[in-house]
Parts: structure tokens; C-alpha cells; sequence
């Protein structure tokens, strides 16, 4: 996986120092290679994390005819299989790329080949005889895609702080700043002003004449849902069957892959396909790494069992003892990540991989979402309150006084007749931080699940509710968060749970095989019992890497204070500066205010990471001068 970046000039010719700039600030995207091309008033940049095929014919931009390029951020996990079809169509191939089977597969099919491709991607395509841009995103939404759109510049990027190469400046938007970050990426906006993000599962035509653009929709997981036994045993079989299927696809890679390890269900069960796969297949151990990292952490509630799963199957694991980030490392984390949470765990977890020269992280997100949170089980149950209102209605009408008082009994029903529960995806408008911002009023009206509340009015609750869960919006900033903590690192991340045939089983799914006998994720418990330890087995806990908690040390303190008395913090149009530093003398809502000063920080730390790469390229301009 890698960095993509585009420029469209409005107003002005190209300027290649602009993509050059954004490139600079992906490197972390892409260490080993980067390149950029010039059609027109079109600019498209690209930074390479070398995995399939790293010698230079897998390089990009790519092209193989002259007329289409591409520039991809991704993997296409079953493009063998594509490119075999493609052969037989007189397709030939210069390189062992899956970025080549994607091109010539949008060649071959057009945009009914991202109907085709089993993976994670964002990308774009070039036509350059119809002079034509085409910026396709997943269906899940694991790769990011920004879009900046001003009066000067339509862009696209991997990262929002590239845009800072643009106009020199990034700056909250008003309107959004302070809404909570569900409702944002619901409606696939950002904090940012003139920054939206592409709706997964769709993509954008653009005409560079005039600069019509038209956003299309590729994706409908609603009409592919697969047919699920009645059996749960059944159920069990087939679930393991797929994702076993869907961890060896994603094995396939030309440089280390690893692995890390939580000890919780998810993890484990990761953990224990890819020791299945490597003595099924034979795979030699060279280039797949099954020691596994552990971090270790406060709370930690499963390293035993962790412990305990890679004895079982010989390996060397490696614990890591996660230290708290001190408060002076914010700025250049957050900038990183791109959020303001502190997710620093998981930096932390991948700055290990890479020390380990892994390059790709076979991992176990995305199970949660598709067989439910605990904390979702209200919502996951609501069909059977639905049921029984329903059954109540019927058989008012139609049962004798006698059954009518038995359901009544049975049920601790009373004289009033109960309704079912509708489905209801209402936006938090609510602003956050009222005291302090000066906001204005956010745009709610369109959210991703709006296309599709028509079809959801044929299912059930529960699926119209793990819907809007897993592919709306909230699980899309998870991910975004892993694809910005592994990439940071320059590691790649691949999730067999979010293969498209495992997540629309999982999606498919009743809650009676998800939640059975007191657990949850049951057809998964069942899939690995064999395998795991009984104490794995029976955990009763939702166990992962935690948000670091915030000690209001001597120095947290004095950073804060530093921050809020900045000119600039200060002159911003939008923190109401009193309020805010009437409450921090006070001693008063010390989480919401270092909240937003860490949003400064992160808006500060994306100008030093500019600043920091022009001089770099300053540099590398004059050392070229003088060797010339």
C-alpha cells in the first residue's frame, strides 16, 4: 500500500513543485519509490510501499498503453485470478503487479471492474484521450481518500495534511468543528474547511475540460448478501471456511509479513489461521514471521492467554511493554495520525513491526463490527421486541381470552398494546464544546445510509442497525485510524475479516449465531474452540488497544497553558479564548480543553512537517546545483 495525491488547476498551469511537496509529506506512505506525471492542467503524484513485484516495473504512475495511467493505493487480493481472465482476453503483462491487473482490468470492464476486485483500495485512473479522471474508493472504506475543492484547486489525497502544500494553510471549518466524529463521517465530511472525504464505495468521473464532476455509486453490499444456513453448526463451518480462505489470500506478498497478538478473540483467531495455513501449505518461514508482538499494557487482561496461544504453537513471541507518551510528543503524533484521540498504542505497535523489518501486518480488526459490540447487544436484541409486539398485535385479533392472557403472562405483558421498535438513523447536531467555539451550523441533511433506507425498510433491525455500524461511517474512522498508525510506520495492514465474503456473511448473520448461551460472537467462539485456550474461550470481556489515558501532570499543565496563551491559538476565529482559559485557571474541564489544544497542535504539526520538507527540498537543490 501506498500514498496517492492529484492536483487539478482551476485558475492556473501546472505547478510541479505543488505534487512534488504532497509527495514529500506521504513519504511515510511510500519509502521506497515516488514518481508524479503531467497531463494538461492535471497533476498525479504517488509514493511506493514496495510489496508485490518491488522491482521498477511495479512502479506508478503506471501505464502500459500510453493513454491510461494509474496511481493506486491497496491491494487487490485475488488479482491472479483476474489476470488469468485477462490473459485469455490477449492481455500482456510487463510486470508481476496487482497495479497492472487493476489497470487493465478498468481497461478491459471499466468501472464494473471494481465489482471484480476482493480488497482495499483507493485509486485513480487516467484517460488521456477523453481527458477524463476517474477517483475510485473500497467498498469498506479501509483506504482514505481526501478531497480538497477551492476556487483554485480540486485535489485528492491519502492524507489531508498534503493539502497544506496547496495555499501554505489548512483551517477548521467552522460549520463542522466541534460536531462528533460519527456524524462527520456519516456524512463523509472532516473538521476541515474545504476537505470532504470520498464515500466509500463509490467513485468520481471528473471531465478536466470543463471540470464536470459526477459521483457514482459502485458498491450495494444490500443486494449481495449470501444465503444463511438455518443450522448454527452449519453456520460455524462456513464462517471458518471463509476466513480461512480469506487470511491465505492475504499471504500473498513479496517481502516479511508478520503478525501481532492480543490474546483477544479476534487477534487469536488470526493468530492461529496463519499457523493453520503456513503447515497446510507448506509456506517456509523466510519471509512469514509468526513470532508474534504482544503489547503489554495497564488493564491487560489477556497476555496470558496470548502467552499461552503461541506456546501452543512453538513460536517466540515478544512482549512489549507500552510506555505513556509524554505530553511534549502530541503535536508530531496527532499530526501524524490525523486525529486527535490518543491512539498511541497502536503507533507504537507498528514503530515494533517495522523495527522487525515487517513490512506487512496480517491483523484481526473487524470482527466486532460484523458480529457485534457488547455494547450493541440493545440494539443487536431489538428485533425480538419487535417479534413480540408484533405477535401481541396478532393475536389480539385473532386468539381467544384465554391464549390472549397467557402471552400476556408469558411475555410480563400488561392491557396496553406495544408497537415495534422503527429503524432510525438520526445525526448528533449537537456541538461539543459549546462554551468554547464560535460555530456555525453544520450540514446534516445527507448521510451515507440515506441512499439506501428503501432497501433497509425489507430487512430486520438488527441488520439495518450492524449497517449502519460497519459501512456508514463510524467503523470507516476506525479503520482510517489503523490505515494512518501502520502507515506512519511504513507497514502495511491486512484484515481477513473485512474480505468481502466474510463481512457480508457476517453482515447476513441473525443475532441468534451471534450471540448465544451468554456470549458474544458466538460463531466465532465455536469456529476456534478446538484451538484456543479454555480460558480464551470463555473470556466475558471485550479486550484491544486502548486510547492512552491523559495524567494532568506538572508538565501536561504547563503545556497547556502554553498553548491556550499562544498568538495564534488565541487570534483563531473560531476557539472562544476567555471561556476557555476562564475554565483552565479554574481548574475546569481540563479534557475538553486539552481536546482542542491538541487540534492546534495537530494544524501546527502539519505546517512544521511542510516547512520541514521544503527545506529538505531546498537542500537537495542546491547539493544538485553544485554537483552539476
Amino acid at each position: 500500500m501506498c500514498g496517492i495525491n492529484g492536483i487539478i488547476f482551476k485558475t492556473s498551469k501546472t505547478d510541479v513543485s505543488k505534487i512534488v511537496k504532497m509527495n514529500e509529506l506521504l513519504h511515510h506512505r511510500g519509502p521506497d519509490d515516488s514518481g508524479y506525471i503531467n497531463h494538461k492542467n492535471l497533476l498525479l503524484g504517488h509514493t511506493r510501499l514496495s510489496i508485490i513485484d518491488t522491482t521498477n516495473l511495479g512502479s506508478q504512475p503506471m501505464s502500459v498503453d500510453g493513454r491510461y495511467w494509474i496511481i493506486y493505493n491497496g491491494e487487490i487480493y485475488n488479482y491472479k485470478s483476474l489476470r488469468e481472465k485477462l490473459i485469455l482476453k490477449n492481455y500482456n503483462f510487463y510486470s508481476n503487479s496487482d497495479t497492472e491487473v487493476v489497470l487493465n482490468a478498468y481497461k478491459e470492464w471499466g468501472e464494473e471492474s471494481f465489482k471484480m476486485f476482493n480488497g482495499e483500495w483507493s485509486l485513480a485512473i487516467l484517460d488521456k484521450k477523453n481527458n477524463e479522471l476517474v477517483i475510485c474508493r473500497d467498498g469498506i472504506g479501509y483506504k482514505p481518500c481526501y478531497i480538497f475543492d477551492t476556487k483554485n484547486f480540486f485535489a485528492f489525497s491519502s492524507e489531508i495534511k498534503t493539502f497544506y502544500a496547496l495555499e501554505n494553510n489548512i483551517e477548521f471549518d467552522k460549520n463542522n468543528f466541534g460536531i462528533n466524529f460519527t456524524t462527520l463521517n456519516n456524512c463523509s465530511k472532516t473538521i476541515f474547511k474545504n476537505i470532504d472525504q470520498l464515500t466509500q464505495g463509490r467513485y468520481l468521473k471528473i471531465n478536466l475540460n470543463n471540470l464536470e464532476k459526477k459521483l457514482h455509486r459502485w458498491d450495494y453490499p444490500l443486494k449481495n448478501l449470501p444465503k444463511i444456513n438455518s443450522g448454527f453448526n452449519e453456520n460455524v463451518n462456513e464462517y471458518f471456511s471463509l476466513l480461512y480462505e480469506s487470511t491465505k489470500l492475504r499471504l500473498k506478498s513479496d517481502v516479511k509479513t508478520g503478525t501481532s497478538l492480543s490474546g483477544g478473540l479476534d487477534s487469536s483467531s488470526i493468530f492461529t489461521l496463519m499457523n493453520l495455513i503456513q503447515r497446510n501449505e507448506k509456506l517456509t518461514e523466510d519471509d512469514l514471521d509468526l513470532n508474534p508482538i504482544i503489547m503489554n499494557y495497564e488493564d491487560m487482561k489477556t497476555i496470558e492467554d496470548a502467552v499461552k496461544l503461541s506456546k501452543k504453537f512453538k513460536r517466540n513471541y515478544q512482549i512489549v511493554d507500552f510506555k505513556k507518551v509524554t505530553a511534549d510528543k502530541t503535536m508530531d503524533l496527532v499530526s501524524s495520525l490525523e486525529i486527535v484521540e490518543e491512539y498511541f498504542m497502536q503507533f507504537e505497535l507498528y514503530k515494533k513491526q517495522k523495527e522487525k523489518s515487517i513490512k506487512v501486518s496480517i491483523d484481526g480488526h473487524g470482527a466486532d463490527e460484523f458480529l457485534g459490540y457488547p455494547n450493541w447487544i440493545p440494539e443487536l436484541s431489538v428485533d425480538i421486541y419487535n417479534s413480540i409486539a408484533n405477535n401481541f398485535k396478532t393475536i389480539n385479533k385473532f386468539g381467544k381470552t384465554q391464549n390472549i392472557n397467557k402471552f400476556k403472562r408469558l411475555f410480563g405483558l400488561g392491557e396496553q398494546e406495544i408497537s415495534p421498535i422503527p429503524f432510525r438513523s438520526v445525526p448528533d447536531l449537537n456541538y461539543g464544546f459549546k462554551n468554547y467555539l464560535h460555530t456555525g451550523n453544520f450540514d446534516g441533511g445527507y448521510q451515507i445510509i440515506n441512499d439506501d433506507l428503501e432497501d433497509l425498510e425489507n430487512f430486520s433491525y438488527e441488520l439495518c442497525f450492524t449497517y449502519l455500524m460497519s459501512y456508514c461511517g463510524w467503523f470507516q474512522f476506525f479503520l482510517n485510524k489503523w490505515d494512518r498508525a501502520s502507515m506512519s510506520n511504513s507497514v502495511e495492514v491486512r484484515m481477513p475479516f473485512l474480505d468481502n465474503n466474510v463481512r457480508l456473511f457476517g453482515l447476513a448473520l441473525s443475532s441468534s449465531n451471534k450471540l448465544k448461551n451468554g456470549f458474544t460472537k458466538s460463531v466465532l467462539r465455536e469456529a476456534f474452540k478446538e484451538y484456543f485456550p479454555k480460558s480464551m474461550y470463555a473470556q466475558q470481556f471485550k479486550q484491544g488497544l486502548t486510547i492512552q489515558s491523559v495524567d494532568y501532570n506538572e508538565n501536561t499543565i504547563n503545556l497547556i497553558s502554553e498553548i491556550i496563551n499562544d498568538t495564534e491559538f488565541k487570534e483563531n476565529n473560531i476557539f472562544n479564548f476567555k471561556n476557555i482559559n476562564d475554565d483552565f485557571i479554574n481548574k475546569q474541564n481540563l479534557d475538553k480543553i486539552w481536546i482542542l489544544c491538541k487540534y492546534f497542535l495537530m494544524l501546527k504539526g502539519f505546517k512544521n512537517k511542510y516547512d520541514s520538507i521544503n527545506v529538505n527540498l531546498e537542500l537537495e537543490e542546491k547539493s544538485n546545483l553544485l554537483n552539476s
